[in-house]
C-alpha cells in the first residue's frame, strides 16, 4: 500500500473515531430528557425543540477536532509534503457527515457548519505541520 493511500486510510479511520466518540462525549456531557421517539414523523420536531443547544453546539466542536486530528495524522504519514492525502481524508469525512446530519435531522445551522469545518480546519492543520522548503524561511 503506498504511503499516502495509507495516510488517507489512517486520516479516515482516526477522524471517524473521533466524530464517533465526541457524539458519545456530547450525550454523556448533555443528557436527553425524553427519549428518542420511535414516530420518524415526529423526530425532526424532537431534534429541534428537546435536544439542548449545548449537545448540538458540542458535536459541530468535535467536527473541528476530528477534522484537525485527521488532517494532522494524513499529512504526518504522508510525509508531509502534499495536501492530497489531508484533502482526500477530509473530503471523506465531510461527507460522512453531511450524510449523518441528513440522516438525524439536526438544524440548518449544522447542515450549513458542516459544510464549512472540514476543509478550511484541514488546511490549517497542514500548514502547521507542512515541511516548509528552504526559501520561504526568509
Amino acid at each position: 500500500m503506498k504511503r499516502r493511500t495509507l495516510a488517507i486510510v489512517v486520516g479516515i479511520i482516526i477522524g471517524g473515531l473521533f466524530i464517533a466518540l465526541g457524539d458519545i462525549f456530547s450525550a454523556y456531557i448533555f443528557p436527553l430528557e425524553f427519549p428518542i421517539p420511535t414516530d420518524r414523523a415526529l423526530i425532526p420536531d424532537f431534534y429541534e425543540n428537546e435536544v439542548s443547544f449545548g449537545f448540538k453546539f458540542v458535536i459541530v466542536l468535535n467536527w473541528v477536532i476530528s477534522a484537525f486530528v485527521a488532517a494532522i495524522a494524513s499529512t504526518f504519514i504522508s510525509g508531509r509534503d502534499s495536501s492530497i492525502p489531508m484533502l482526500a481524508a477530509v473530503v471523506v469525512l465531510n461527507f460522512l457527515t453531511l450524510l449523518q446530519v441528513i440522516l438525524t435531522p439536526y438544524p440548518k445551522w449544522m447542515l450549513i457548519s458542516s459544510l464549512f469545518i472540514f476543509i478550511p480546519i484541514g488546511y490549517i492543520a497542514y500548514f502547521l505541520i507542512r515541511k516548509k522548503k528552504t526559501d520561504e524561511g526568509i
